[in-house]
């Protein structure tokens, strides 16, 4: 598995990364879906 740098998938989903992480720490804490241009959820 390939780990995409965080400076590029923001970079990727531009205005939408702030909103993203968040609906991500809301239905994903655990960051188990993490493949393909993987947004960490928000803390």
């Amino acid at each position: 598995m390939m780990e995409e740098g965080e400076e590029r998938v923001k970079a990727t989903y531009r205005d939408s990364y702030d909103r993203l992480a968040t609906i991500k720490a809301k239905y994903d804490p655990t960051n188990f879906f993490r493949v393909n241009q993987n947004i960490k959820p928000k803390r």
